[in-house]
């Protein structure tokens, strides 16, 4: 990570901050922590002090410029986050003091030690949450969520088959289809097998064997949380009617009979989300979902966290 000077003729330093930026699309090197003003709450935001940032897989393709015709540069990463409301502007409704959570735009500004954002699309923190994990469930979690119910309809009795199970949105998702009555196919790397299994995952299976597809069958559900292409290598063990689910690429045209789609950035945003944010709160702190933190970094090893593998979720604490 380069580390780049304000300008000369700055602001003083009660009203400055540090905050990781994006000048340019490509790789880690592109990461920059700097000290930048700190944001001024508009109508309807609050001025949130940052306690931990969520690491995604999406802040990693925004900085490739995965939506490049979407985002100004520069432009300051992270997506989730959670905090104290330190001022609210006029009309929010949270109060300064507040423990909060939420965000999911990949522009919201979480990499950083504050961050504005909408009251409509942030709750407040359980008191027995910790920051990390209030800040590691927000994508993640609507993700699985729209997955697993909104999109699946996931109903018990039915087969549902979890790639990348270990990572952030899949230990979310095998935990969710569980509880619902599904019989959970999980895939992931030997080193995480004991650790999906832990989740309440049926059965395991290592995606990285050969045509280890042709051993699955009569799937009604496959929720692919690592290519397009290795979930078009499934349509075969898909039941007529049922559905494909990509979290990150279009998906592959699918056989007739069996239906193919995205879940999309817009689709999982589309808020306000203080509803959404409060239910998943709920299945955290009285049904037993699990929030798997495997990973903190400090605000100037944003890059790293974002290229290391992640069992679970890995989180910035600035």
């Amino acid at each position: 990570m380069t580390t780049t000077p304000s300008p000369v003729g700055r602001p003083g330093t009660d009203v400055l901050m540090n905050a990781v930026q994006i000048d340019a699309w490509g790789g880690p090197e592109q990461v920059q922590l700097r000290e930048v003003a700190r944001p001024e709450p508009g109508p309807g935001q609050v001025l949130v002090r940052v306690k931990a940032a969520s690491v995604n897989a999406v802040d990693r393709r925004v900085r490739e410029g995965y939506i490049d015709g979407h985002v100004t540069l520069p432009y300051t990463g992270g997506s989730d986050f959670s905090g104290v409301v330190e001022t609210a502007g006029e009309g929010a409704d949270i109060a300064p003091g507040t423990p909060v959570f939420g965000a999911l735009h990949p522009t919201s500004g979480s990499y950083a030690q504050f961050t504005v954002y909408e009251t409509e699309n942030l709750a407040l923190k359980p008191e027995d949450m910790s920051f990390e994990v209030a800040a590691a469930l927000p994508v993640a979690g609507v993700t699985a969520w729209t997955a697993v119910v909104t999109d699946g309809q996931v109903q018990a009795g039915q087969r549902v088959l979890v790639q990348g199970a270990a990572g952030g949105v899949g230990h979310l998702a095998v935990q969710l289809a569980k509880q619902r009555g599904a019989t959970v196919i999980a895939t992931a790397t030997p080193a995480d097998f004991d650790f999906v299994r832990s989740l309440g995952a049926d059965e395991v299976i290592d995606y990285n064997e050969p045509g280890y597809a042709t051993s699955i069958t009569d799937l009604d559900l496959v929720i692919d949380g690592v290519s397009s292409a290795s979930m078009a290598a499934l349509y075969s063990a898909i039941r007529p009617g049922g559905l494909a689910i990509s979290l990150f690429d279009p998906p592959a045209p699918a056989p007739a009979g069996i239906r193919a789609q995205i879940v999309g950035t817009a689709a999982v945003a589309a808020g306000p989300l203080r509803t959404k944010l409060e239910e998943l709160a709920r299945l955290v702190t009285h049904d037993g979902l699990r929030v798997v933190v495997s990973a903190s970094y400090p605000l100037d090893q944003v890059a790293q966290a974002q290229e290391a593998p992640k069992r679970g979720k890995a989180v910035i604490t600035p």
